[in-house]
Formats: structure tokens, C-alpha cells, sequence
């Protein structure tokens, strides 16, 4: 932990340091300028910071992963998950709190609109993965995957509510733990398909993982939206949700088809 505190600190003082110099020019220019714009000047280069501090901690994870044996045994993504739970705890003792700049690049990420992150980053993500997946296996799967990515992410979803409305102690109606458990149901098993490919898995069992994992968005997308409007109180009996189902999965293949 006292490690990873003084590499947090290191990484906010070169932050600092590499932005003194725009900050200046920034403030010189702007010094005649109403505060308000000076402030959106401000916004929009302090976004870049967050950016290369995740591509300056990645590329230093790869290359631990390629010559530490330790990193090397684990999924590139287990490691990443690490680190995040160490900032984290890092942040909550305040070792961050001498960041400001680094907060502040932070905070306008966090205030964009999460449609926006979603409708940019998902869909590459998805036409990437299916680009590269065998048609002749996914021919012979593709039932499983559907199974897998329907009826398997409904069940897991409900599962999922019920266990956080009568088991967890956060008094949540059936509707929030199904808007959570919707969430929840949706798995990404990168490090999983990563590993099974390198320890020479069945391309049957991985196709499954894989297949299943293209598709479950769309279910889990379903589940979330009408949970969400049960929750605001939208009033939508099932053949509004049947009707929703089929608009966003027919609809979207007959769109891609056209």
C-alpha cells in the first residue's frame, strides 16, 4: 500500500508538472477574459489528463506483464481491476486529495453523459469481437449463445432481484433490485476467453462464452430500461414490455439487415 500511495504521487506530481506550463499560458491569455470562459478553457484541457494517465498506467501493466513473472500469470484485466480497487482506497484515505488537477480531469469524465460513453464505446466493442469470432463455430453454437443470452440473462436478472430485495438489508422495492440485477445479469468475460484460447480450450466452449457475452447486452439493455420505468412509475403492463422486446430486437436486426 505504501508503494502504491508514493506511485500515486508520482504520477500527480508529473501530471502537475507537464500542465504548469499550459496553465500559465492559459492564464496569460485569459487574464482579460470573463472567469466563465477561462473556466471552459480550463474544462476542456484538464479532460486530457485522465486520458494519459490511463494509457501511462496500461502501457506500464503490459510491460510488467511481459517481463514480471508474477503480472504474467495473471489476465491483463485482473490486474487493472487491482489497481482500481487500490486507487480507490487510496482515494478514500485522501492520498489523492493533493491532485487537483488530476480530480478535476476526473470529475468532468464523470459528469458526461453516460448515454454518450455507452452509445461510443459499446458498439466498436462489440463489431471488434464479432469480427474476430469463428462463423463456422458460431453456426454450430448459436442456439446455446441464444439460450445463454435470453432466457439464461432473464433468469439471472430475476435471480439476482429477488436475492437483493429479500436477502440484502437495503429495504429496495422489487423493481430497483431488478433495475440492479439487470445491471448485474449482463457478464463481459474477457480475461475468461482470453484465458481459454490460451490454454487451448474447446473453440466449442469458447464460441459459448464468447457468443453469449456478444449478445447479452441487448437483453440485459431491455431488462434495465423497463426496470427503469417501473421505477420512475411509467405505467407498462406486459404487453408493453413484450412489445418494447420485440421493437428493440427485431427492429435492430431488420435495421442492420437493410
Amino acid at each position: 500500500m505504501v508503494a502504491a500511495a508514493y506511485i500515486a504521487r508520482l504520477l500527480c506530481l508529473a501530471l502537475l508538472t507537464w500542465s504548469g506550463d499550459a496553465s500559465q499560458k492559459h492564464a496569460h491569455i485569459d487574464a482579460h477574459e470573463p472567469a466563465n470562459d477561462a473556466e471552459v478553457v480550463a474544462h476542456e484541457y484538464e479532460s486530457i489528463y485522465l486520458v494519459f494517465g490511463a494509457l501511462l498506467v496500461g502501457t506500464a501493466v503490459i510491460h510488467l506483464s511481459a517481463s514480471v513473472p508474477m503480472v504474467r500469470a495473471l489476465p491483463v484485466t485482473v490486474v487493472f481491476f487491482v489497481i482500481g480497487i487500490v486507487l480507490s482506497l487510496l482515494a478514500e484515505d485522501g492520498v489523492l486529495d493533493n491532485c487537483g488537477i488530476v480530480l478535476r480531469s476526473y470529475s468532468s469524465w464523470a459528469a458526461i453523459d453516460p448515454h454518450l460513453l455507452l452509445f461510443t464505446f459499446l458498439p466498436p466493442l462489440l463489431f471488434g469481437d464479432a469480427m474476430s469470432i469463428d462463423t463456422h463455430v458460431a453456426r454450430r453454437t448459436s442456439a446455446q449463445c441464444l439460450i445463454l443470452a435470453g432466457p439464461g440473462v432473464i433468469i439471472g436478472a430475476f435471480a439476482t432481484a429477488f436475492f437483493l430485495q429479500y436477502v440484502l438489508p437495503y429495504g429496495w422495492d422489487f423493481a430497483t433490485s431488478l433495475m440492479v440485477g439487470s445491471i448485474l445479469a449482463a457478464t463481459d468475460p474477457v480475461a475468461v476467453v482470453s484465458l481459454l484460447k490460451d490454454l487451448g480450450a474447446s473453440p466449442v466452449l469458447t464460441m459459448q462464452i464468447q457468443g453469449e457475452s456478444l449478445l447479452n447486452d441487448g437483453t440485459a439493455m431491455v431488462l434495465f430500461t423497463v426496470a427503469y420505468g417501473m421505477v420512475e412509475g411509467t405505467d407498462c403492463g406486459a404487453g408493453c414490455i413484450v412489445g418494447y422486446l420485440l421493437k428493440s430486437t427485431l427492429g435492430a436486426s431488420a435495421l442492420g439487415a437493410s
